[in-house]
């Protein structure tokens, strides 16, 4: 079953085509997206989830159209970006919380255990500008887990974890790839390719 279909999709800024004519299909599973740096990668997670936006037709998500039913789409997707850029005086928890608003759901008792499998309950007081890298990081991650989205776009989600925290994050991959349409960006492959189910290479 697709989940996510791309038809023809095209970015380009200024006059430099960043995408071109882009057409692919991913249903349930873990779907690698590899290049190198400048080939478009993040730039079509952006188009995704319409922070780029596509014109009508081009994104469907889960039957719904990415740009004439755009609420119903987003409603079903997730973007990690690679930087974890979070307003600075925002504390850990007053993010959660502010993310549960958006999305109009509770915080659950999952994401409750999760704080503590990658030790972040002790900073859910601390301000973002306060915080490590990583761990700002582990606070973004905790949005795949905030409102059961159906589609899951991930770039570089890897960077700044540590070892804990990534084979936590690793094994949190392996059980909702099962049951949901997942993006990586990620440019270490011995992360993630024994569970990947499709490769998409966007090439230079």
């Amino acid at each position: 079953m697709n989940l996510l279909s791309v038809k023809n999709l095209t970015v380009q800024y200024d006059n430099h085509v960043v995408l071109n004519n882009f057409t692919a299909e991913f249903g349930h599973g873990l779907h690698w997206i590899k290049g190198h740096n400048g080939s478009g990668k993040s730039t079509l997670l952006k188009a995704l989830c319409g922070i780029n936006p596509v014109p009508a037709g081009v994104v469907k998500v889960m039957n719904h159209d990415l740009t004439n039913d755009a609420q119903a789409a987003k409603s079903k997707l997730c973007l990690v970006p690679d930087k974890p850029d979070v307003y600075p005086f925002m504390t850990g928890e007053q993010y959660l919380s502010f993310i549960a608003k958006i999305k109009n759901v509770e915080l659950t008792d999952e994401l409750d255990r999760w704080l503590e499998t990658v030790k972040l309950s002790q900073f859910k007081n601390k301000e973002f500008s306060e915080m490590s890298f990583g761990t700002r990081r582990k606070f973004t991650l905790c949005n795949v887990l905030i409102g059961d989205p159906c589609i899951i776009l991930l770039d570089e989600p890897f960077n700044g974890l540590d070892k804990d925290s990534t084979h936590a994050f690793y094994q949190w991959l392996t059980s909702a790839k099962l049951s949901k349409c997942i993006l990586i960006v990620n440019h270490e492959a011995h992360f993630i390719q024994d569970i990947t189910d499709s490769i998409t290479d966007m090439g230079a």
